[in-house]
């Protein structure tokens, strides 16, 4: 189930197929700003489309029409987010069992995905959910948040 947010945002859906469209998932406030900073910095004098996913996982024994969190809350928490952008945002709130499968559902082919990750040594479990986008056919863009919440 998908809630496309309209209110302060723009409401045009459907792209020029000249446009480059970038798929920023939010995980957390501080990686999302990250990802959306940069991908204002990389959009300068492009037609690009950002899209600001938030797949709210609902557990079983709820119906999907009716989340855990109050909807009105998770638009307003992407709404602030998305006026951060210097760019136009279309921000997307999806209600899925599994956070993952919930995000693939909305992305078209060949994506180009924004993924905000922190530093690390090891394969985290970022690194790897890239490496599955990759795999299928996504483009994936790493962006280096700071260490915290």
């Amino acid at each position: 189930m998908q809630k496309h947010i309209a209110a302060s945002l723009p409401q045009e859906s459907v792209a020029d197929p000249a446009d480059i469209q970038i798929v920023i998932p939010h995980r957390s406030t501080q990686g999302t700003r990250a990802a959306l900073k940069y991908a204002s910095r990389l959009a300068q004098g492009l037609e690009v489309r950002l899209r600001l996913v938030d797949v709210h996982v609902v557990p079983y024994g709820f119906p999907l029409d009716h989340p855990t969190v109050n909807p009105g809350y998770l638009t307003r928490r992407l709404r602030n987010l998305a006026q951060t952008s210097e760019v136009p945002v279309y921000a997307d709130i999806v209600y899925a069992r599994d956070w993952e499968q919930g995000l693939r559902r909305m992305l078209g082919p060949q994506s180009v995905v924004l993924l905000a990750m922190k530093r690390s040594w090891w394969p985290s479990s970022e690194k790897r959910f890239a490496a599955r986008l990759r795999k299928l056919g996504h483009q994936v863009i790493w962006v280096e948040c700071e260490r915290g919440s």
